[in-house]
């Protein structure tokens, strides 16, 4: 009789899914952390959930969900993407909802790095810890309260310090922001087009005394200057005799 309880426990205990003796425990969000570690963040809403085959003794197989993206905060800015996840949350895969609208935050790697025991083939995944959030309908940029009850029943809001990090999104489809152009540059004036500049004055064009009319200013200050000097001497000469005159007939009027 112990032998077969325990071989009865023994199988109840193998007949239990592999998924389910697992559980996802995910670190707590953080909304700069979850941006930087994306490789795409983006809202939008799905339209396709295809869930790809796999063997019924095998684990669940992961499901490719497409969404019709309407803004994109991070990554390429593509109209539609595909984005793997696994089926249930005890694996750690968000629940997408057709017809409804989410923030996603998807990274790539090879088998969503260790997430999927079946390549899902697409670039991108996404699961229950990348900080998804469940969104009221829509199509324009994120606002305070966009959010809609999350059937995971994690809760996750529309935080200030979330939008502030997300920043400002990009309509998706459209084109990258080109490179900004450099000013294009004029064309090079030939010379015979450039304003010719003025040619500088020549030295016989400045007012400049001329070397014979220096010399003739020499001449005339050696003819004057003895002039001047020798009236200088006769104007003296003269001032001399008058007071020796004046000298002369005081004498005679005193006697």
């Amino acid at each position: 009789m112990r032998l077969l309880a325990f071989l009865a426990v023994l199988a109840a205990f193998l007949l239990v899914p592999a998924r389910a003796a697992c559980a996802c425990s995910c670190a707590p969000f953080e909304p700069r952390t979850a941006v930087g570690d994306a490789t795409s963040v983006f809202t939008g809403t799905v339209t396709g959930l295809r869930q790809l085959p796999g063997s019924p003794l095998g684990p669940t197989p992961p499901f490719v969900v497409t969404f019709s993206v309407d803004q994109v905060y991070r990554g390429e800015r593509q109209a539609t993407v595909e984005v793997a996840t696994n089926a249930d949350s005890a694996s750690c895969g968000y629940r997408f909802t057709r017809g409804a609208r989410y923030l996603v935050f998807a990274s790539d790697g090879p088998m969503g790095s260790g997430l999927f025991s079946t390549d899902p083939g697409t670039g991108l995944y996404s699961s229950l810890c990348s900080g998804n959030v469940a969104l009221r309908p829509g199509s324009g940029p994120l606002r305070r309260g966009d959010e809609a009850a999350s059937p995971e029943g994690s809760g996750r809001s529309l935080t200030k310090e979330l939008l502030t990090v997300l920043g400002r999104p990009a309509p998706a489809g459209s084109p990258s922001e080109p490179p900004a152009s450099s000013p294009t540059a004029s064309p090079t004036a030939s010379p015979a087009a450039s304003p010719a500049m003025a040619p500088a004055a020549s030295p016989a064009a400045s007012p400049a005394v001329s070397p014979a009319a220096a010399e003739t200013g020499r001449e005339g200050g050696q003819v004057w200057g003895p002039v001047m000097g020798g009236a200088a001497l006769l104007a003296g000469a003269a001032a001399v005799s008058w007071l020796s005159a004046r000298l002369t007939a005081r004498r005679r009027r005193t006697r």
